[in-house]
């Protein structure tokens, strides 16, 4: 069971039906303790009266007119009436049970009102003497058979309304208190995924804010962290574009410079003018791709939202990696597609892909195939894109890191290569603004596999 709400629930509901259980029980006890009392003083004060009535009739009119005394009272009487002398002889000949001969013995021992309880019955022994003068021992059992409790004596319509009643109580007292510790947890929750999904405007509501507990303190610590999250990426992100714009200007200072060098250079110095040309495009280059990644971050980046066929992309992207990886010892080859129709913008779509596949280009060694594949995903609305090449992979600890900005492996993978380190952190931006998925992942039998997934639109069934 991993839902938070259902555990919480079944517990508080659990604890409050075991208590109103336990109520319930208690104060049947405590009224059956209660009841038992009242039956005891009753006995107590009752009991000598009815012995002396029955003492004197039977001195009166004997053993025959004793016990047509009793038939005669045996509708209203709610007892079996024994009567004994001194010496144990029950004078109606009667056979009788344990309890009434241990209620004569106390009574004889005691000459007082002796009860002996058994069960849910009882047995009152009163020693008495008649007006002849002669003693007798009146032993009237109470017994009853066995019921339940009193707050179950009720038919089983009822004992089953009135459990439904409490179990439906409880179950609503238990779910509002239950959503009320819950609600906000899953709200900082749902605020959680979509500020790691990118979205830094994410906050907390104002409900979960404002509650004056620990729930209530968490909330606010969140958009406050949210806040500050927020702030230190917008600086991030403004410090990098301004820093690149800066950067434009001199060295678009410095190719008009180096260009009016080279036309009067000397064969001497024209290698080295040659070779600063060259750093000073990879660095215009370089530039290019941190303004490019900085809007990306941003949501500057505007994306057109036409039709792009994506097996046709694929392969097209494929066919120039091909021919520049030719002039490498390097092949890159299609192994399967499908169709596949993304919703977003052409020239993005293609820098991420393309992005990928000369990254693995770059990595995979020569005389070795880059492999693509374009299959459908576990859904009808996915597609998923996989890049492999036959290179020394990444270390486990690596394979996120590698699409953060400048992120290098430790076992010089990007340095071997020359490359800047944005090729992919441009791809990972760039898919997930097309709501897509960017992830790495080791081969097993050697290099790295990279996996784009991105929703498509569904195709409809052709008509005959």
């Amino acid at each position: 069971m991993r839902s938070l709400f259902l555990k919480i629930f079944l517990w508080f509901w659990l604890a409050m039906v075991l208590a109103t259980l336990t109520l319930s029980i208690s104060s049947s006890i405590s009224q059956s303790r209660s009841s038992r009392d009242r039956e005891e003083r009753m006995d107590r004060t009752m009991t000598p009266l009815v012995a002396d009535n029955f003492a004197e009739v039977f001195s009166r009119e004997g053993v025959n007119g004793f016990v047509a005394f009793l038939e005669r009272g045996k509708e209203v009487f709610p007892w079996v009436v024994y009567l004994f002398d001194e010496s144990g002889v029950e004078l109606t000949s009667r056979p009788f049970p344990a309890p009434v001969k241990q209620g004569f013995e106390r009574a004889i021992a005691s000459k007082q009102t002796e009860i002996v309880r058994y069960g849910s019955s009882r047995v009152v022994g009163q020693w008495v003497r008649a007006g002849n003068g002669r003693p007798y021992v009146v032993v009237l059992d109470l017994s009853r058979p066995p019921g339940p409790a009193p707050f179950l004596r009720a038919t089983s319509q009822v004992q089953i309304a009135r459990f439904l009643i409490i179990l439906l109580i409880v179950g609503l007292i238990c779910l509002w208190i239950t959503r009320h510790i819950t609600k906000p947890i899953f709200e900082l929750r749902e605020a959680a995924n979509r500020l790691a999904g990118g979205d830094l405007e994410t906050r907390v509501g104002p409900t979960s804010v404002g509650r004056v507990d620990e729930l209530g303190d968490l909330s606010r610590d969140f958009n406050h962290m949210a806040e500050q999250l927020q702030s230190l990426i917008t600086s991030r992100q403004h410090l990098i574009g301004d820093i690149s714009h800066e950067l434009r200007s001199p060295l678009a200072r410095l190719s008009v410079a180096l260009g009016i060098a080279l036309r009067s250079a000397s064969p001497e110095t024209k290698p080295a003018l040659n070779r600063i040309e060259r750093e000073t495009l990879r660095l215009n280059e370089l530039i290019s791709e941190i303004l490019r990644l900085a809007r990306l971050e941003s949501g500057a980046e505007i994306l057109g939202r036409d039709e792009v066929n994506l097996e046709n992309l694929v392969r097209e992207i494929a066919d120039d990696a091909n021919f520049e990886a030719g002039s490498r010892n390097r092949t890159v080859r299609v192994v399967a597609t499908s169709p596949a129709v993304v919703r977003g913008n052409w020239e993005l779509l293609r820098s991420a892909v393309e992005n990928v596949v000369r990254n693995a280009i770059h990595h995979t060694p020569e005389g070795t195939t880059v492999e693509i594949t374009l299959q459908p995903g576990s859904s009808r609305n996915e597609a998923i894109l996989r890049v492999r090449d036959r290179g020394p992979g990444v270390p486990p600890s690596a394979l996120r890191s590698i699409f953060e900005p400048f992120y290098r492996v430790e076992n010089a993978r990007e340095r071997a290569s020359g490359g800047s380190g944005l090729g992919l952190s441009i791809s990972d931006r760039a898919i997930r603004s097309h709501g897509g998925n960017v992830q790495a992942c080791n081969a097993e039998d050697g290099g790295l596999i990279i996996e784009i997934s991105l929703p498509v639109q569904p195709r409809l069934p052709s008509s005959n």
